[in-house]
């Protein structure tokens, strides 16, 4: 899914807890082919991102259209919802994630395409804008399709808020603003047509599964009791899987 849905875990608890702006894509499952002209997809997938301290199931819903060969377009919705680990609580809070975005996806050929977008989204720590850009290598066929992806995102936070975590067993809270954050990903999936093969003027139905990892790097500080604590450059990486389906309506001829 983006999708987390970060294409999304954005804080950390336990024993050094941390604060960072999300990712805009949290999930996302997309093998090279773009659409035919005139096609439109529609698209939803869910799963879970994870790290030690924390998990995030989340949700995505995508939307794209063929505009010319080999281009097509896109837009979709992200929603997750971040699960600190049980001795940990959000403070006056929620701990929904949303985030939209716009997007592109060109296949230079069959096998390689190049993805690139914005999101803007909204989280307990204020909103954010993440610009991200990813290459996408597979095998198109028309049984199981494999593709690898590998990319790069920023996450600009703007009009930040304190997020609180308050420890539940000695009452400590930590208390941080998210900061500009930056990183890496790296997934694998199956793209598997069903309901027909794909022909050079149409595109089926898929079921599309897989999994990846996503880093986040920034300049962690936190609050603890009044207190300022600057810990320097510090780098996570979260692991996520999901599922999903896409469905294609063809154009009217």
């Amino acid at each position: 899914m983006r999708r987390l849905l970060a294409s999304l875990l954005l804080l950390g608890v336990g024993c050094a807890p941390y604060v960072h702006s999300p990712p805009g894509r949290t999930m996302p499952l997309e093998s090279p082919k773009a659409l035919h002209v005139r096609e439109t997809g529609v698209q939803i997938e869910g799963g879970g991102i994870g790290a030690a301290d924390l998990g995030m199931p989340g949700f995505s819903v995508r939307v794209r259209h063929g505009i010319v060969k080999q281009l097509d377009g896109s837009a979709e919705f992200n929603f997750g919802s971040i699960r600190p680990d049980d001795g940990f609580r959000f403070v006056g809070a929620n701990p929904f994630v949303f985030s939209g975005r716009i997007g592109v996806k060109y296949a230079i050929i069959d096998h390689i395409a190049l993805t690139a977008g914005c999101s803007l989204g909204s989280w307990a720590g204020g909103a954010f804008v993440s610009p991200d850009m990813s290459l996408i290598l597979g095998y198109e066929n028309r049984y199981v399709v494999p593709f690898a992806t590998v990319g790069g995102y920023t996450s600009h936070p703007f009009r930040t808020k304190l997020v609180s975590l308050q420890n539940t067993d000695p009452g400590e809270s930590f208390v941080g603003l998210p900061v500009l954050t930056w990183g890496w990903s790296t997934s694998f999936g199956l793209r598997i047509p069903v309901g027909g093969y794909d022909s050079p003027d149409s595109t089926p139905p898929s079921l599309l599964l897989g999994f990846g990892v996503r880093n986040a790097t920034f300049n962690s500080g936190w609050d603890v009791a009044d207190v300022s604590v600057i810990e320097g450059r510090r780098k996570e990486n979260y692991v996520w899987g999901s599922i999903g389906f896409e469905y294609v309506f063809a154009p009217k001829r």
